[in-house]
């Protein structure tokens, strides 16, 4: 309530100090250059004046315009309101008597209470202190606590700044539904920004962000030699690190995400001032720059790389010049003093500005229009086309006639007005005559961007770009008319070929001669009378659901929206995520009703046909996507991006709602309609393309309403009703039939509702319906439930903030509890009856309302071939289930089965689960295996002085048992990857004993016969690698201990014990030296049978020999491997590391009974090479050991041994 109250004072206050900032500050940029110094961690200063005294001297007698940035941690913990008030005072002053000062405020971790639970309050008090009596040219960019981004413009200059802090902070914060932010969550806010860099493309951009993405300071994981003494805490803060260091696992999905976006843009400056020292580097072809050691000053890693690594105190300047240079200058503190004591260049372009149509001569084409093909690369061999599928490649390979783009005449003429956006396409934003704006969109596309850095110019890359054919390039010529027919806003895109003309500006060297598609733009931003479709507002989807959860008077035209889906399912167009959806707002007596405009029809009659693209289109495969045919079968594909869009605005819609949505498209639309609409692509493809689209749109508009029958079915099972943060009464009546009534209304006096105001209203069904989750958001509503049931669906209430009521007087038949209750609050009024149960859950984020939370259940089938020396071909096959719950995070449950049958007659079965949460934080564990036989490879029987007889064969030492077996248990993962667990076993085995074999020889080898073990295991492991496989860096520290009974022996207890350690250290170069240590034993008390005991040999600590070569009831190892990485290469048929390696490894085993002259340590040493495609864990190894007893050994493996 109180943070929504002060909303549009804040919102305003920062609207009106922009203004005048423009105001006051354009002339004095104009023509000079603009230096920026980045300052960090300020409240480290002994004395807060200090501050302003070391800018006025430094700003003394300075011609340029200087912009101080205060990048984060501002002020100490200690600062009372009143000496803020002081120095923002002190700040006003400043800025008074130096009119070419700006300063600039960022917000840091210690702003936010150092990542502590009431940092959100602490920002949000401190912009309240802050943007009273604002100065102009004082920029506080607090916006209570939002993500941003936010930014100032200068003429050769773009600053972006950004919260980091939104995604660090473990606590509560602004969320989506908190009516705080228009931004607020990590999707919309990375749309946002490259659409701000794509704008900004002629203009140097700094983006101002607390926290680094790059860091040499300890805070990213570079720390001196002295440090490795303690190698797990070194390790810890790499790999795991606490709220301060960027690899948290709450900051580090965000940092990855956010790098990669800066990777398609070029000479970006990226500042934080979170470590406390100065540097800068470059990575691709940006530059990250770390400032914030102006008054304490830490650990800086040195590098040849790095342009500057410093931990002197002081600052970092930025000089962006008039003809877009930009450079640095360290500068060094001593007393109130800055001098440079080292510079140099960052960039040396120049900035571009655009020119648009000017006062150019437009050049005329000879001719009207040109003969041109959308994707004559997508052509193919028969072979190419069995694989990846014939797809459109003729509409694509074909050339149509199309015109040329009349820039003077189409709609009154048309002024390019910039670039626009989209991961894909390429496109150009256009102004036009009639006073609308329009939009020139490629027909080809290139999914390039879309991709992950790593995969980009592979072969993966060109598979995917191929695959674009699965595309109509024409199927929005044919959707737009179809439109026309049921009522729903769309734009009617055009075919043009755009001309060479220098009236395409800075555009014409590059977009001269594409081919593309002009369509109208929906945009507010523009005259009134003019605005698309006629509306008030024209909005994202971000925007429209902020409007949504801020009043409940604003609300979607629910049975358009449905008509919309029916269409889109109708037409096959399976990619309508938010993105592609705009929204037109109208006033109505309620409030702001909007209308949906889907947009890009890019995936319309989409074609997936070919060996690979069928595979993928499973059900079990590529979760989005569907074929194009006359039937559908994968409906939850095809409808899959918009899954969170469909139950959020589609939540009130009954199944005779979808099924009159679809009724209105059947009676609306005609055979004839459809092949009109069909020839309203080009002739020259409608005899090959147009007529199968035609003829598949007639046979799937009859099956319409079958279909929407099964959509309602996905849809309805679980169901969310969503209020809004203005006060809401919710009612919910259980019926004796077991349906439910939900109706969400105004509040009227006396705590009843006010049924003139009704908002919701839905009745669910048992046979339909299985939960019902009632998300209260903020304010103060009231959640009644009433009536009586034999049976009835189970209701979740998530209140949301304020003072809550909650009453429930319903009763079920049963034990389970109906009514669900997630309420923190202890102002909340329960009235709690016998169905109600106030639930903790164990998961905090399960009190917000989250619209992207749903999941559904998913299974995964795998088949291969594998092969083996012991056992020959075999084959595999399995399926892993994952089940879906609210309450789980990631996952309810998993379900593995896998089985397998060897040429030689092997076969096994397995069954796994995973309960997630099952008692506390800790997973349920437990499966069954059968194996007939399992393969313990070899057994040359037990002691570190064993023959392996050279007369024999390897097969003599070949060891096998019959196997059943059964665990259950208790897992957590914590820190990433370190796991605790504890699970009880029971195994019944008996070993094989052929004829002329190790076992069959010697029947008195425990083991050997049947036996029942029963034990129970516990490991403890932490690991700190930077990764599981081929690891470079960290630490890891194992321990198990199993005990246990077997039934067999009158003294049947037995226990093992073992420990690991293992270091990685590697150089910090694009090809690093790693050394990696492994040490490791264990010992074991009592009768162990054979295959129990503990054992080294080629797998398994001590390279060089033969698998389990030394036997015994103790071992010790120690193994050594140093790897350098020759080669990685990306624009390969795969992306690739190539490298080599060396090892050397060391191990005994100790058994009873033992002479003194068994007890040595055998060594084993060799090296070999690795291929690493994609990623560590498929890597290709090939390594050849040695040993006295071995003199070449060689092993293939994939993965890594450690």
């Amino acid at each position: 309530m109180k943070l929504r109250q002060h909303r549009s004072f804040f919102d305003m206050t920062f609207a009106l100090l922009v203004f005048a900032f423009f105001l006051s500050s354009f002339d004095y940029v104009r023509a000079a250059d603009v230096k920026v110094v980045l300052t960090g961690n300020t409240a480290d200063l002994k004395d807060p004046d200090q501050l302003f005294e070391i800018i006025r001297e430094h700003t003394r007698n300075n011609p340029d315009t200087v912009i101080w940035a205060l990048n984060g941690d501002v002020f100490p913990e200690s600062y009372t309101d009143e000496q803020i008030l002081s120095w923002k005072s002190k700040a006003n002053g400043l800025l008074d008597s130096n009119p070419k000062l700006f300063i600039l405020l960022n917000q840091g971790d210690r702003d936010w209470m150092d990542s502590g639970e009431g940092g959100w309050k602490k920002i949000s008090s401190l912009e309240k202190l802050l943007s009273q009596a604002g100065h102009p040219r004082f920029q506080v960019f607090l916006n209570q606590g939002c993500p941003g981004p936010w930014t100032v413009s200068f003429p050769n200059l773009e600053v972006v700044v950004i919260n980091s802090q939104w995604w660090n902070h473990p606590f509560e914060k602004p969320l989506p539904t908190s009516d705080a932010c228009t931004i607020a969550d990590t999707d919309n806010f990375i749309e946002e920004l490259e659409g701000i860099l794509d704008e900004t493309k002629t203009k140097n951009v700094l983006v101002l962000s607390h926290l680094p993405l790059v860091s040499s300071g300890n805070y990213g994981g570079r720390f001196p030699v002295s440090a490795y003494l303690l190698p797990p805490k070194v390790a810890f803060r790499q790999h795991v690190g606490t709220s301060k260091d960027i690899v948290n696992q709450a900051f580090d999905p965000f940092r990855y995400r956010l790098a990669n976006v800066l990777r398609d843009y070029t000479s970006i400056v990226f500042a934080s001032g979170h470590e406390f020292n100065h540097s800068i580097s470059k990575a691709e072809n940006n530059f990250y720059v770390n400032s914030g050691a102006l008054a304490s000053s830490g650990f800086v890693a040195k590098s040849k790389r790095a342009l500057l690594a410093s931990s002197d105190p002081g600052v970092i300047e930025l000089t962006y010049s008039r003809d877009g240079q930009v450079s640095f200058t360290s500068l060094k503190l001593n007393g109130n003093t800055l001098s440079a004591s080292k510079a140099g260049a960052l960039l040396n372009a120049t900035t571009e500005t655009f020119a648009g149509a000017g006062n150019v001569k437009p050049q005329v084409p000879d001719q009207s229009s040109i003969k041109v093909a959308a994707g004559p690369e997508y052509a193919s061999s028969w072979f190419k086309r069995l694989w990846f599928g014939q797809h459109y490649r003729f509409s694509w390979t074909t050339p149509v006639q199309v015109p040329y783009l009349n820039l003077d005449t189409t709609s009154q003429g048309l002024l390019i007005t910039g670039k626009g956006g989209g991961r894909q396409t390429t496109s150009l934003k256009l102004s036009a005559g009639n006073g609308k704006e329009y939009v020139f969109r490629s027909v080809n596309k290139d999914p390039y961007r879309a991709l992950g850095f790593e995969l980009r110019g592979t072969v993966v890359a060109d598979v995917l770009k191929d695959q674009t054919s699965t595309q109509q390039p024409y199927g929005a010529m044919a959707v737009a008319p179809l439109m026309d027919k049921i009522g729903v806003l769309h734009a009617t895109p055009k075919l043009f070929v755009l001309p060479d003309d220098p009236r395409l500006g800075d555009f014409q060297a590059g977009y001269a001669g594409l081919f593309g598609m002009l369509e109208e733009r929906p945009n507010d931003k523009i005259e009134k009378d003019k605005v698309f479709g006629g509306a008030k507002d024209i909005e994202k989807s971000f925007k429209m659901f902020a409007k949504l959860y801020h009043d409940h008077d604003n609300y979607i035209n629910k049975e358009e929206f449905g008509r919309a889906r029916m269409f889109d399912l109708w037409i096959g167009d399976w990619s309508k995520h938010e993105d592609n959806w705009k929204w037109a707002g109208f006033k109505d007596k309620r409030g702001e009703v909007f209308r949906p405009i889907p947009r890009d029809r890019d995936h319309a009659f989409s074609r997936w046909d070919g060996i690979i693209p069928w595979i993928a289109d499973r059900e079990w495969g590529v979760p989005n996507g569907e074929n194009f045919g006359e039937k559908i079968h994968g409906l939850r594909s095809l409808m899959w991006q918009a899954r969170h869009l469909d139950r959020f605005a589609g939540s009130e819609l009954t199944q005779a709602d979808w099924v009159n949505a679809a009724r209105q498209i059947q009676q609306s639309i005609t055979k004839t309609d459809i092949e009109n609409a069909v020839r309203n692509m080009p002739a020259e493809i409608y005899e090959k393309d147009g007529k199968e689209i035609e003829r598949k749109l007639k046979i799937r508009i009859k099956d319409l309403e079958t279909y929407v029958g099964q959509y309602y079915a996905l849809l309805a099972k679980e169901v969310d009703v969503v209020g809004s943060n203005k006060k809401e009464f919710f009612q919910i009546i259980r019926n004796l039939d077991g349906s439910v009534e939900v109706t969400v209304s105004g509040i009227a006096d006396k705590r009843k509702p006010d049924l003139t105001k009704t908002f919701y209203h839905r009745k669910f069904f048992t046979d339909e319906t299985k939960e019902i989750r009632l998300f209260g958001l903020q304010d103060d509503d009231i959640f009644e439930v009433k009536g009586n049931a034999e049976k009835s669906i189970l209701v979740r209430i998530i209140s949301g903030g304020g003072d809550d009521v909650i009453s429930d007087q319903s009763v079920v038949s049963g034990k389970k509890k109906m009514t669900l209750l997630y309420d923190k609050s202890a102002s909340t009024e329960l009235e709690g009856g016998p169905e109600l149960k106030n639930v903790r859950p164990k998961n905090a984020g399960l009190y917000e309302y989250n619209r992207n939370a749903f999941k559904y259940n998913t299974y995964l089938p795998i088949a291969l071939f594998t092969y083996s020396p012991f056992i020959g071909v075999a084959f595999h096959a399995g399926v892993t289930f994952t089940k879906q719950s609210f309450s789980k995070p990631d996952f309810s449950a998993k379900h593995a089965f896998r089985a397998s049958v060897s040429m030689k007659g092997n076969y096994d079965f397995n069954y796994n689960n995973q309960f997630r949460q099952l008692v506390g934080n800790w997973d349920g564990i437990s499966g069954i295996g059968i194996s007939r036989p399992l393969n313990y490879n070899y057994f040359f029987g037990v002691g570190n002085d064993t023959e392996n007889d050279p007369g024999r064969s390897s097969n003599y030492y070949r060891a096998q048992y019959n196997s059943i077996s059964a665990f259950a248990g208790l897992t957590r993962t914590f820190w990433k990857k370190s796991i605790a667990e504890v699970t009880a076993h029971y195994e019944m085995n008996e070993g094989i004993q052929r004829n002329d074999s190790y076992l069959g020889d010697h029947p008195e080898i425990f083991g050997v016969e049947k036996l029942n073990l029963f034990s129970i295991k516990g490991t403890f492991k932490l690991d700190f690698r930077d990764r599981v496989a081929l690891p470079e860096r960290g630490f890891l520290f194992a321990v198990t201990q199993q005990a246990g009974h077997i039934s067999k022996l009158n003294n049947a207890l037995f226990s093992i014990s073992e420990v690991e350690i293992e270091q990685y250290l590697s150089t910090y170069r694009k090809n690093p030296l790693t050394l990696g240590l492994r040490l490791g034993g264990g010992f074991s008390e009592g009768d162990i049978p054979f295959y129990k005991k503990l054992s080294l040999g080629q797998l398994d600590g001590l390279r060089g020999y033969k698998r389990n070569r030394f036997t015994g009831r103790a071992r010790a190892f120690i193994n050594t491997e140093l790897r350098y990485q020759l080669v990685q290469t990306r624009n390969t048929f795969v992306p690739l590391k190539i490298g080599v390696r060396g090892f050397y490894d060391i191990g005994q085993v100790w058994s009873a009974g033992e002479n003194h002259a068994a007890k040595y340590w055998h060594k084993g040493y060799g090296g070999g090479f690795y291929i690493t495609p994609f990623r560590e864990q498929f890597a290709f190894n090939i390594s050849a050991g040695s040993s006295k007893e071995e003199p070449l050994l060689l092993t293939v493996s994939v993965g890594s041994f450690f």
